[in-house]
């Protein structure tokens, strides 16, 4: 079974910006932030294939198909999925995609409940050079591609891996493998190198991969979350696409885009608030939605379904249209693309996105795009045939509804829980939980340049000292979520469980600022020179628990610690994200933000380099990287840049004990929460050899010991 992707996929979670008094709106983008240096994040989920050359009728309206009762003595497994399906293969870039791919492929590696990655395809671990640059992995001799049957070979895995390694990778981007940012050897600026200068078949199962570089989260990272692709049944549907797309014009296409791209430059589309903003035209791509499709439809390229893009019965057709939009992208770049690079470029267009051969513990049987998935079970599964022999997965979106579902025994497993579906299903008896912190976590983000506000230690450390955070966090969130004190969630192999908890001490909070030199002021307001302590918080609307959290905390900082800090709630799009790209300035002001309260998810590899290695800091010449506060410190960035290379998974974990010992004593964050993720599974769905660990998100990584007897129950 390849790896679990993280619940909410890897991504900002923008939320709570403190920025000066004066601070007015604007408008701005920035890309979503790296979880290991060289991956980017997974775009948002784009259009979800239908039938081919059609475009789908919204089927909300639709009850979920019946599964199909499964043979006689046979166990099977409903899952409900919580959205529609975009591209079944290694290019899944959604969370309900991800679900769903996870059970059809296996990587070299996988995770086990510790989040360690242990040997999957792979049958030993790798054999790694005392440089740490070549790895060499003897494969299973009995794994086999469903519903083809063919022997998994090294060749299949030198053509993923090519495919990941190519430039025109269109894998999710956390896994594509073509370049990487590492630090240059006499330079503290970052060079871009490839992750593989090659991988090669030794013999039908052994293969040897050389780095360009050591690079520790190739384990972590590369090895566990790479399914394995069939090479006949890619080159197989290349050939097909490339029937389809043979009388489509290459110039046309290109043409078709510039214009898209000239719209989205100089907008022509009427302003969405013409009394708001006169001289601010949206874009209008609705305009080339059928030239878009007719191109879409001569390659046989499907449509994004529509019910995705409806909500309570209304269609965004613009959003429908932007994702026509990535597949027309998608298609021109394949056009343009040197013949060598093509199928690597054409991989989210080709058929396989839609009929998947992968050789994990279940195949795809039946797809119904908006409705439904069927699974067997892979009788030639090198773990062992899996116990449960079918699955079922129903698209069920609402959540009060998929609760509802599990509680009648509909359904078997809903692996994503609001604090509403939980109170539902709480105190049912034949419900049981998977609770974890997620991996992820808000907190509120101190702008460390100098002159900022909270440039000094001793002021971060004060407003820690000056709340009584676990108390804060558990009544913003009604105890949905765990407090943290670095950036490594507790089920983390990496985790430090050591951590300063700065419990409440005002009195050691007021000593901190007077030592800095914070001085109050006749209006009870501290001030150093003609700096006051204060500033303004815009909270993101519709976040109750955030907006909650935030007023808590300004309200001990102000009575008990002398700062003034006010609170407005804010629009995410043209407030929160334009202060995100250096040098950080929000229209209406003059300076930078002083902080924000923001967050991060993260993927099961600890590495920080992304987010706090001194180089990632913002500046002019590199305005969206992700070290906003710019963080720097030399201890930190020696740690981080051993852990990319320490190969040994126990040396690794102290490393990153110790950044997060560093992050928790220098507090660029005062790191807040990471939400309580849930999973409720029928108690009827256990192991056959012992109890499922109810504590990890990878509870089920030996899935071909899953049981689901309902006799039990």
């Amino acid at each position: 079974m390849m790896s679990l992707r993280t619940r909410r996929g890897l991504g900002l979670w923008a939320s709570v910006l403190l920025v000066a008094v004066a601070c007015t709106g604007g408008a701005a983008t920035n890309p979503p932030p790296a979880s290991q240096p060289g991956t980017s994040q997974p775009p948002a989920g784009t259009g979800t294939p239908g039938t081919p050359g059609t475009s789908q009728p919204p089927a909300e309206s639709q009850p979920p198909a019946e599964s199909q009762p499964p043979a006689a003595g046979d166990q099977s497994l409903t899952m409900a999925i919580d959205g529609d399906i975009t591209f079944l293969t290694n290019a899944n870039n959604d969370v309900p995609t991800a679900e769903a791919v996870q059970f059809l492929y296996s990587g070299i590696y996988r995770y086990n409940a510790s989040l360690e990655p242990v040997p999957d395809l792979a049958a030993e671990p790798a054999v790694i050079s005392d440089d740490g640059l070549e790895w060499t992995i003897t494969l299973v001799d009995n794994a086999t591609f469903q519903p083809s049957g063919d022997p998994v070979t090294a060749d299949d895995v030198v053509f993923t891996y090519e495919m990941a390694n190519n430039e025109n990778c269109r894998f999710n981007p956390s896994i594509c493998l073509a370049f990487v940012l590492v630090d240059a050897d006499d330079d503290p600026a970052t060079e871009s190198v490839p992750v593989l200068e090659s991988v090669e078949a030794v013999d039908a199962q052994t293969v040897k991969f050389t780095l360009a570089a050591p690079y520790a989260p190739f384990a972590t990272v590369s090895l566990p979350g790479i399914g394995i692709d069939s090479k006949a049944a890619i080159e197989a549907a290349f050939e097909a696409f490339q029937e389809n797309v043979s009388d489509v014009d290459a110039a046309e296409v290109q043409a078709l885009v510039d214009r898209i791209v000239a719209e989205e430059k100089a907008p022509t589309g009427e302003p969405a608030d013409p009394a708001a903003t006169p001289l601010e035209p949206t874009i209008d791509l609705v305009q080339f939605r059928g030239e878009i499709e007719g191109f879409l439809n001569a390659a046989a390229v499907p449509l994004p379904l529509e019910t995705t893009y409806t909500v309570d019965g209304a269609f965004d057709e613009a959003a429908f249209v932007d994702a026509e939009r990535a597949l027309l992208d998608e298609l021109n770049l394949t056009l343009k693309a040197a013949a060598a690079d093509q199928i690597a470029a054409a991989y989210q267009l080709l058929e396989t996105s839609r009929a998947p051969v992968g050789s994990g513990p279940f195949y795809l049987t039946e797809f119904r795009p908006g409705q439904d998935l069927t699974y067997a079970a892979n009788p030639g599964y090198h773990h062992g045939e899996p116990q449960i022999k079918n699955m079922y997965l129903p698209i069920i979106k609402d959540d009060v509804a998929g609760a509802s579902a599990l509680s009648a025994g509909d359904i078997d497993w809903k692996y994503s829980m609001t604090a509403d579906s939980f109170a539902q299903l709480e105190n049912d008896p034949n419900v049981k939980f998977v609770e974890y912190p997620d991996f992820g976590y808000f907190g509120l983000m101190f702008n460390l340049r100098e002159g900022a506000l909270f440039a000094q230690k001793e002021v971060r450390q004060a407003v820690a000292y000056c709340i009584d955070k676990t108390a804060m966090i558990s009544a913003a969130t009604a105890d949905q979520a765990v407090p943290v004190y670095a950036d490594i969630p507790p089920a983390s192999w990496a985790f430090n469980p050591d951590l300063p908890k700065y419990d409440l001490d005002v009195a050691k909070a007021n000593q901190l600022l007077d030592d800095a030199g914070w001085v109050a002021g006749p209006d009870g307001i501290r001030a150093k020179g003609d700096q006051k302590l204060e500033t303004t918080v815009l909270v993101r609307a519709g976040k109750p628990d955030r907006i909650a959290f935030m007023t808590l905390l300004a309200d001990a900082l102000n009575t008990d610690c002398g700062m003034n800090i006010s609170i407005q709630e804010a629009d995410f799009t043209s407030v929160l994200l334009p202060g995100l790209e250096f040098p950080h300035i929000f229209p209406g002001t003059q300076k930078p933000w002083d902080a924000y309260f923001g967050g991060w998810g993260t993927g099961f590899d600890p590495d920080p380099y992304s987010l706090f290695h001194g180089s990632q800091c913002t500046t002019a010449d590199q305005r969206d990287t992700y070290n906003y506060v710019c963080f720097q410190n030399k201890e930190f960035d020696k740690l981080v840049e051993d852990g990319l290379e320490e190969l040994d998974q126990g040396k690794r974990a102290e490393i990153y004990q110790g950044t997060q010992a560093i992050l928790a004593e220098e507090l660029p964050y005062l790191f807040a929460w990471s939400d309580r993720a849930r999973e409720a599974l029928r108690i009827t769905v256990n192991l056959s050899d012992g109890e499922l660990p109810l504590d990890t998100p990878t509870f089920f990584w030996e899935v071909e010991k899953l049981t689901n007897d309902e006799s039990a129950e």
